[in-house]
């Protein structure tokens, strides 16, 4: 164990999985970081605009905060930060838009007592780099790329200086998310200094047709409770999870609008997607079942009360589809009859089972990883889980299973 820098700790030694971030192992600076906020406010006008935002000390303040974590960040700073957010908060939403990234950044910084998931994960920040030069789906698909980019570089780097298995192994599916997005069947090297290699490159090409906006909320929203490095991998695939499922929201309330006109067959194209999407869930749940159980023990002791269960993504998609996607689709079939109506009603029922395997492998990553004790938002844990893995997506579909014609 070795003791971290502004009091935090101990935390366990060595970098990598097991062990601190690259970024605790430099250590943290505090004064830095405060003194640079002290130099922005005394400059800042007010009202606070791009100019000043640009002028912003973002790298001193996440440097700091990586290295010993968001609860250990330090009063003065946290104060200072919340200050600053209580200077944009209740103004114009003109104004606060002119402040961006700010107004949607500063909550995770300075949540460290009593915050949500939403605040965990910065989840108002992936939300907002749409714009009227980047719709929201283009947003949304940029920001799964540069997430899973991100988290390849950090676990590659992570090997390149503590190889062994377990980061090897992490490393390697951390290949396979992005090689996913990617839709690359190239197989993982075998060879270190060849997924070095490889993951190199593939972080380059993500950058290099990564927008702008999209690249800054990648920056600034791996704010961790601790200095552990798992808990940078942890957090990178809850926030790909969040963004997976605004994802399949945005398609399955797309295809439920085309069942109301009556457009069968883009529904079916919007299902599919939905359903692809899904189909990144295995290769994110690989990533963290490389998590040690007693690494995760401490990070569940710093974000109590921040739970999955929280995810308005999620609970988008199961009300949706229990809802307003299935009444759609049943009228539909009600008023057109027919193979189309069939095969769509095969479609739902395809995703809904990928659906509940993907919350089953949830429940048996919990089992492993923290056995049966109570969850952090208040259930009871993997039994809760288990349970919801039974619940369908589309009840009704699933009590008048629709056979699809030859």
């Amino acid at each position: 164990m070795v003791a971290a820098s502004d009091g935090a700790g101990p935390w366990p030694g060595g970098t990598g999985v097991g062990g601190v971030s690259e970024a605790a192992a430099r250590g943290g600076d505090r004064r830095a970081a405060v003194t640079a906020v002290h130099a922005w406010l005394a400059g800042a006008p007010a009202p606070i605009g791009p100019a000043a935002v640009a002028r912003f000390p973002f790298a001193p303040v996440l440097r700091h905060y990586r290295a010993v974590g968001r609860g250990y960040a330090g009063d003065e700073l946290v104060g200072l930060l919340r200050t600053i957010h209580s200077r944009l908060s209740g103004g114009h939403a003109s104004r606060a838009r002119l402040a961006w990234p700010l107004p949607d950044w500063l909550p995770s910084t300075a949540d460290q007592a009593g915050g949500g998931y939403d605040g965990y994960l910065a989840v108002p920040l992936l939300d907002s780099p749409a714009g009227a030069d980047l719709p929201p789906h283009r947003a949304a698909a940029d920001l799964l790329r540069a997430l899973a980019a991100d988290l390849l570089e950090l676990e590659v780097r992570a090997l390149g200086r503590r190889p062994g298995r377990v980061q090897r192994q992490r490393a390697r599916a951390c290949l396979g998310v992005l090689a996913r997005l990617r839709a690359d069947a190239v197989p993982p090297p075998s060879a270190d200094e060849d997924l070095a290699e490889l993951a190199a490159a593939w972080i380059a090409e993500t950058a290099e047709t990564t927008a702008p906006r999209v690249r800054m909320v990648t920056e600034l929203s791996l704010l961790p409770m601790t200095p552990l490095h798992d808990e940078q991998m942890f957090v990178r695939c809850l926030q790909l999870f969040e963004t997976l499922y605004r994802r399949i929201g945005d398609a399955l309330a797309a295809a439920r609008d085309a069942l109301v006109r009556l457009a069968v067959e883009r529904a079916r194209v919007l299902v599919a997607d939905a359903a692809g999407l899904l189909a990144l869930s295995p290769a994110l749940y690989r990533v963290v079942t490389t998590m040690p159980p007693e690494v995760f023990a401490v990070i569940r002791a710093h974000t109590d009360g921040r739970s999955a269960i929280q995810s308005r993504g999620f609970r988008r998609i199961e009300t949706l589809c229990g809802g307003s996607l299935q009444e759609a689709a049943l009228r539909a079939g009600e008023r057109l009859g027919g193979v189309a109506t069939a095969r769509l009603c095969a479609d739902l029922t395809r995703l809904d089972e990928a659906w509940c395997a993907m919350k089953r492998t949830h429940w048996g990553i919990t089992v492993k990883i923290i056995g049966t004790v109570p969850g952090t938002g208040g259930t009871t844990g993997a039994e809760y889980l288990r349970r919801a893995a039974a619940v369908p997506l589309f009840p009704a579909l699933a009590a008048r299973p629709v056979g699809v014609p030859a």
